[in-house]
């Protein structure tokens, strides 16, 4: 496996960014797959590289991964901010395909993402469903309305969601993962299997458990793992089985 740093110009945020990628080399065959996968809020594009096994997964399944920087923007079109919805789901994929030579069949596209970037992965496929075969949510935050209004939220924090959502903190429709759901539901649209996996001990417990009891009752393959941990790598390093298991149902590694 080959781990490549990108830096380079992007139009969309008018500044350079950084892309880290894992891929396989010297396989003799095409990439099998494709995954998109983000970082939280307090991470950057290197930290899933850096705290996890991920690379021994993308070689096991010959898949190739790649990891963008967003900083604290939610993967959100921010009102006081840079592009970043449009930037992952637009001119980041488009790149990754000239630059590596990518398999770029949506049925072997993954999107997937840690806390904030769960939230990302979610609005990705739940905004693009025919660009993604799956997604996967580690510790998300599932339901941004509810996250926005915690009283307990540091004021350095409500400052930084203000640049993101604006001064009143108000989320558009299309930044509500329970209103971008039901909309592909009325509209009879394809619905990608969706997996979300939490800590029993997670801040973001709560939120994922109704969430996922919002997607149980829907028509969408959905499926919820939660098990012993918080919000940490100990608990999204043992879940990496979990989810890579759901991305290829990969039943002969469990």
């Amino acid at each position: 496996m080959a781990h490549l740093t990108i830096d380079t110009g992007s139009p969309t945020l008018r500044m350079t960014t950084s892309i880290h990628v894992i891929s396989p080399v010297d396989t003799g065959v095409p990439t099998s797959s494709t995954l998109y996968l983000l970082h939280g809020a307090g991470d950057n594009a290197s930290t899933w590289h850096r705290l996890t096994t991920v690379e021994m997964f993308a070689a096991r399944y010959g898949c190739t991964v790649i990891m963008p920087e967003v900083g604290r923007s939610f993967y959100t079109d921010m009102v006081y901010g840079l592009d970043y919805f449009r930037y992952i789901t637009e001119e980041l994929p488009e790149l990754c395909r000239r630059l590596l030579h990518l398999n770029t069949d949506p049925e072997n596209t993954f999107v997937a993402g840690l806390s904030m970037g769960g939230y990302g992965a979610l609005k990705c496929a739940l905004t693009y469903p025919e660009r993604y075969a799956k997604a996967v949510s580690f510790s998300g935050v599932t339901d941004i309305r509810q996250r926005l209004a915690d009283p307990a939220m540091p004021e350095g924090m409500r400052r930084e969601m203000q640049a993101v959502f604006g001064p009143e903190l108000e989320v558009k429709l299309d930044q509500d993962l329970y209103a971008l759901s039901a909309k592909l539901i009325e509209e009879g649209r394809r619905l990608p299997p969706v997996l979300c996996c939490c800590g029993s001990e997670d801040p973001f417990v709560a939120m994922n458990r109704q969430f996922a009891g919002r997607m149980e009752l829907s028509p969408f393959d959905f499926r919820y793992v939660e098990g012993p941990g918080t919000h940490d790598w100990l608990f999204w390093e043992e879940h990496l089985k979990t989810a890579f298991d759901f991305l290829y149902d990969d039943k002969t590694q469990e």
